[in-house]
């Protein structure tokens, strides 16, 4: 079984964002078997059904950005997909890369024992994808083991774990409620995705003493700077220290952004094994 609760180890998981995306196209697999290559366990990707309800990695409602074709994911078949490439626009040495099936991915992950944070990416039809990402989960041995299911739509990824009870929900907070843990707790999480803005020490240590493992996602906001230089810029005080105080002190077990040496170099920065 893939361990996600790994700060009290003195341990930080490295999650790549849509796999190593910098080296390769993001969402494929050249971009997560990089991503393993370069000494990493856990990648964070995105899942969306098409219109014969297969599920695919994908993180835009259309390919437009990421292939040489155009349309909705939503309003193609598998086979429409599968006949455009989705690698030649990061560059020409990625052509004819295949825009991958969630199936193939998961199957790849238990192999290789990955750790997958599968974002639910799907804007309607939730119960129909809810079925069918069910059933993909039920016929996949150790599926369960190996992934969390994220989401911004907490009610969307309930509704999968009302048929796969045993499933880990990771649910996002891109606000500040009057009792966060509450907010969190009641979405039926074992983790919780947080940014910088939305979050404080005292937050972190309530998610850690109630058991839930954390991951904290950092923006790309200039490709410049760090994410930890920008905030420092932006809000004007030291927020850099502060990441790596809580990553030092075992409040974080994920972070995650498109570059993961910078993320392997603030989690050494803080004392912690990146794995």
């Amino acid at each position: 079984m893939f361990s996600f609760d790994v700060a009290k180890k003195g341990q930080v998981l490295v999650n790549s964002h849509r796999g190593d995306c910098i080296r390769c196209p993001e969402n494929t697999m050249p971009a997560f078997i990089s991503a393993v290559e370069r000494d990493t366990s856990c990648i964070e990707i995105d899942i969306a059904m098409t219109a014969d309800e297969e599920l695919v990695v994908i993180h835009d409602p259309s390919v437009n950005r990421t292939s040489d074709g155009s349309g909705y994911v939503e309003q193609m078949t598998l086979a429409e997909l599968e006949a455009l490439d989705f690698g030649g626009w990061f560059h020409s040495s990625f052509e004819k890369t295949s825009i991958p099936k969630f199936s193939e991915v998961l199957e790849w992950a238990i192999e290789h024992g990955v750790g997958l944070i599968v974002e639910a990416k799907q804007r309607r039809n939730h119960h129909r994808f809810a079925e069918k990402l069910t059933v993909l989960i039920e016929q996949t041995p150790n599926a369960v083991d190996h992934i969390q299911l994220l989401g911004f739509d907490h009610t969307l990824v309930n509704l999968v774990k009302e048929c796969v009870p045993s499933i880990q929900l990771q649910v996002v907070t891109l606000a500040r409620y009057q009792n966060q843990l509450n907010a969190v707790l009641e979405s039926n999480a074992s983790a919780v995705c947080v940014e910088y803005p939305y979050t404080t020490r005292s937050v972190l240590e309530g998610y850690k003493s109630s058991g839930l493992t954390t991951r904290l996602y950092l923006p790309n906001k200039d490709k410049n700077m760090k994410p930890t230089q920008w905030f420092n810029q932006y809000y004007g005080y030291d927020v850099h220290s502060e990441i790596i105080q809580w990553l030092s002190e075992g409040l974080i077990d994920m972070i995650s952004h498109d570059d993961i040496d910078m993320l392997k170099e603030l989690v050494h920065e803080a004392g912690m094994e990146a794995i």
